[in-house]
């Protein structure tokens, strides 16, 4: 390692060597140096910036591809290292400025320590003499700074031979506005020295609240990055300037410095804005701070939420819901529990503004325990007889089952009428002890990839769907007029290729050649991450006259309940539109989600494909310029369709308008048990 020490040594003398004997002196050579290394460094600070705004660039396509491979991580990583290959980013460069900034450290080590080989460049046999001369030794790395250290403190210097030595070492001042730059900072001797390391922190505080607000990668980390790493530099800056000498200790400080300058120059020369869509930054960096903040708002309640419930004894039932929108899934089966028995309702939510809060009922004790901190232990901890959740992967992630008891009954309630076996991860049931069953295909699928995959049976209670028993009895009280002229309503899904984005446009420039009423209802979610997307589109297709409308607001489900067809992809919107009116779909043929990418090892062919042509009619998307078309004749067929859909789904679906009762009859009935 020595060898290696004095070769960059060697390397960095000649610029420090060079600094001196510009200027003159040694400690403002010592600045000199440090802004010619920021100056150095410029062209790969510049290349660094260009691979880190490719990478902002690339996050909406990483944030695809682990939806999309969720439940397989080596296809992630194999898919995020060719998306990295054909944009040529390259993710270790970000370390590159560091590496080199150690190497120049060490460097300078070996200067700071040897000034009289590095700086003053004396011939090493002369050193020597002048070494035995003084009587000191070089066991120590800092010998020649004992040397120098002497020879300032003799007044009459008797050796002729060494003279010139004398008088050149002599001229030599290590001190710079009162700091010996070749002494450690100390507690004991002179103090002035610590002011190094608090410099050197201070600096460190300075660099990162700079880098913070202009540096690419830091606007776009979370707040947990970023002020972990400006406590980590301070606090580093400060230990390493207190372990060196004082000379290294300046160079860290005003490296740190230096660097704001070239931060901002970085920018100047490749401004990030021609570069990044920043209004989108600007809404990521929203949502990190909406987090952030109902975190803060609802700390308080969340611990006292998690005491409040490990005090709870002899607990019976629990409901978990990961937020608001899954509270309907569990609704009806409440009321029934609650109707029908006097068991306490345990409803955990990481929802702090979930409906149940609102819910007064003296049955119903509802807890906020968020997905951050509480909610690994209180599953791990759980002490109850039954556990409901519409959350699949039950023990494959963060959810696991209780550790201090083996004999809890966990329930899956299903929240959606689509295929288990596509739309759902490989083994994500198979922890459950039980699961509400919506159809015959449910059934059959679970009971298949059990002998699949080798698993333990379930219990499959053949419940039915209780949210389309909710949405029928609804649509039955509506009034029920004709459409004149007919509406066609497109909802497409939310995952990657939808709709939207693969032929939106031609689909809405063919649509809008007719004399239909067109209402496009995108996902929440596909709204709430790209608005500009539909702000465009409704600019372009909202014209006076026209027929084709961009509804993004979701307050009312009307559409859906008035519209003659649906045009959807993959969206799990197709069952409940089609069996509650009884009305034909429109699929078109983008990728398909594809969540288990064992579902064809099966003999049960999902519902999602075999029932596609069933309620309705495909089509890919290549030949679009059909849809008119297609929905002529769909619209021709209209009764026929309605019959044929009732017949599916009296066929298919377990106890339709019963669910609710069956499924809160099985709930108490077990509980007895216990």
């Amino acid at each position: 390692m020595g060898y290696v020490i004095d070769a960059i040594s060697n390397v960095m003398s000649f610029l420090m060597s060079g600094c001196y004997y510009l200027i003159g002196n040694y400690g403002f050579s010592l600045i000199l140096f440090t802004l010619l290394t920021k100056v150095i460094l410029f062209p790969i600070n510049l290349f660094i910036q260009k691979n880190s705004i490719k990478m902002i660039k690339l996050q909406p396509e990483l944030d695809a591809l682990k939806i999309k491979y969720i439940d397989d991580k080596d296809k992630y990583i194999d898919a995020r290292l060719k998306l990295y290959k054909e944009n040529h980013y390259h993710s270790s460069l970000g370390i590159i400025p560091l590496v080199i900034q150690l190497i120049f450290v060490m460097g300078l080590l070996g200067v700071i320590y040897q000034p009289l080989t590095y700086i003053l460049r004396i011939d090493d046999s002369v050193i020597e003499q002048l070494r035995v001369f003084l009587n000191v030794e070089n066991t120590e790395s800092s010998y020649q700074l004992q040397m120098i250290d002497k020879i300032h403190n003799i007044t009459d210097f008797n050796n002729g031979a060494l003279l010139d030595v004398y008088n050149t070492i002599k001229a030599f001042d290590t001190n710079l506005l009162g700091f010996d730059l070749g002494v450690k900072p100390t507690f004991s001797g002179n103090y002035i020295q610590l002011l190094i390391p608090v410099l050197a922190g201070l600096s460190a505080w300075i660099m990162c609240v700079v880098q913070n607000r202009i540096n690419i990668l830091q606007i776009t980390a979370g707040n947990f990055n970023k002020y972990g790493m400006t406590v980590f530099m301070i606090l580093f800056s400060t230990y390493f300037a207190y372990l060196v000498p004082a000379g290294v200790g300046i160079y860290w400080t005003l490296g740190n410095l230096f660097a704001i300058p070239a931060m901002v120059l970085t920018n100047v020369v490749m401004p990030p804005k021609k570069h990044i869509d920043f209004e989108y930054l600007r809404r990521t960096q929203e949502k990190k701070k909406q987090r952030e903040e109902i975190y803060k708002k609802y700390h308080k309640k969340e611990k006292e939420d998690y005491k409040r419930f490990c005090s709870e004894k002899n607990m019976k039932l629990m409901f978990y819901s990961e937020q608001n929108g899954f509270y309907k899934y569990y609704a009806g089966i409440i009321d029934y529990i609650c109707e029908h028995s006097d068991i306490d309702i345990h409803y955990v939510t990481s929802d702090p503004e979930d409906n149940i809060f609102k819910d007064e009922r003296k049955q119903i004790y509802p807890y906020y325990i968020s997905r951050d901190k509480y909610i690994i232990p209180l599953f791990m901890k759980l002490d109850c007889d039954m556990v409901v959740m519409t959350m699949p992967d039950l023990e494959k992630y963060h959810i696991k089952r209780s550790r201090i008891r083996n004999d809890i009954e966990y329930l899956y309630v299903c929240h959606g009428m689509g295929s288990s076996a596509l739309t759902l991860r490989k083994g994500a049931l198979d922890w459950y002890d039980t699961v509400f069953c919506v159809g015959v295909d449910a059934v059959n699928e679970i009971r298949e990839m059990e002998k699949l995959y080798k698993t333990k049976e379930k219990r499959l209670v053949e419940t039915g769907y209780i949210l389309i028993d909710e949405m029928i009895e609804k649509y039955e009280k509506l009034p029920h007029k004709e459409n004149n002229p007919k509406k066609i309503l497109i909802a497409p899904s939310w995952q990657p290729d939808n709709i939207i984005d693969l032929c939106a446009d031609k689909l809405l420039d063919n649509l809008s050649k007719t004399d239909l009423d067109i209402i496009l209802r995108p996902h929440p979610q596909h709204v709430k991450n790209d608005p500009d997307k539909f702000d465009i589109l409704k600019e372009q297709y909202e014209k006076e006259g026209g027929n084709i409308t961009i509804q993004t607001d979701f307050s009312s489900n009307s559409p859906i309940m008035e519209a003659d067809v649906l045009i959807t992809d993959w969206s799990d919107i197709c069952w409940e539109y089609a069996f509650t009116t009884k009305k034909p779909t429109i699929f078109i043929n983008t990728p398909m989600k594809i969540m288990n990418s064992d579902y064809d090892k099966i003999e049960t062919v999902p519902i999602n494909i075999s029932l596609r042509d069933e309620i309705g009619k495909s089509i890919d998307p290549d030949k679009i310029d059909g849809i008119n078309a297609l929905i002529e004749e769909i619209l021709n067929n209209y009764e026929s369709y309605a019959k044929h859909i009732d017949e599916i789904f009296h066929e298919r679906f377990f106890n339709i308008g019963n669910s609710v009762k069956l499924s809160g009859k099985y709930i108490i009935r077990q509980l007895e048990k216990k």
